[in-house]
């Protein structure tokens, strides 16, 4: 099972959301996941990693492991943090010891991880994370900064994002529901997907319309002084 039907598409409106979103994500994490992360530069690959790692519980301050390659952060499930941005052929993945990392029971999150899907085992959670609408971007500049020399930078003055979310395998593919569930507050219903029917919590009112007509009084056996007429 591929996944794709499953997909969940979510809309973020600033870094902090970002974050709030994968640390809910987080509380389904399970020892061994792992996480790929998709998207452009200044995306927001960071800051959800950032989030994620909140929910599962790791202190420390999260940064991106362009020039280290992996991190690890110990949390109430440890977490390995890769971005494999630099990597000039998939098989340097392997150097990396990736599959000794997915074995050890913690949970890896890989940035840039679609370039070395080839290396990667068919059981993850893809997370692609995109810019809300072209339209917002306001420039694109060459710089040195974690892209390394003459990476393009994408300058953007609306934080919103798309986050897309698509359970790849049967690990993620069997908690779709509860992945619905922690993103409920950040996601809109795919084109193709209705919106639920369904009662919101609290119930709505009824749709009979309220009568106009004057009630009859509690008990025609009473008269005014409430002396029983039997």
């Amino acid at each position: 099972m591929n996944g794709a039907r499953h997909g969940l598409t979510a809309r973020t409106a600033s870094p902090g959301q970002t974050r709030a979103l994968a640390a809910a994500l987080a509380e389904l994490a399970r020892p061994s996941d792992l996480v790929v992360l998709v998207g452009d530069l200044g995306a927001g690959k960071t800051a959800f990693t950032q989030g994620f790692g909140l929910g599962l519980g790791v202190d420390e301050q999260i940064t991106s492991p362009t020039f280290a390659l992996v991190r690890s952060y110990t949390g109430r499930l440890d977490m390995y943090h890769l971005d494999v941005y630099r990597l000039e052929q998939v098989a340097e993945a392997l150097d990396l010891g990736l599959s000794e990392l997915l074995d050890d029971g913690s949970v890896t999150v890989i940035e840039w991880g679609d370039t070395i899907a080839p290396v990667l085992p068919h059981d993850y959670l893809e997370v692609h994370l995109r810019f809300e609408d072209p339209a917002d971007v306001d420039s694109v500049d060459d710089v040195e900064g974690a892209g390394g020399a003459g990476a393009q930078v994408i300058v953007v003055e609306d934080e919103r994002r798309v986050v897309e979310l698509r359970p790849i395998g049967p690990r993620w593919s069997a908690r779709v529901r509860a992945l619905g569930a922690a993103v409920a507050p950040w996601v809109s219903a795919a084109p193709d997907e209705p919106q639920s029917d369904e009662p919101q919590p609290g119930g709505p009112q009824s749709d009979e319309p309220q009568s106009d007509e004057p009630q009859p009084a509690a008990d025609d056996d009473t008269t005014e002084d409430g002396v029983d007429q039997c």
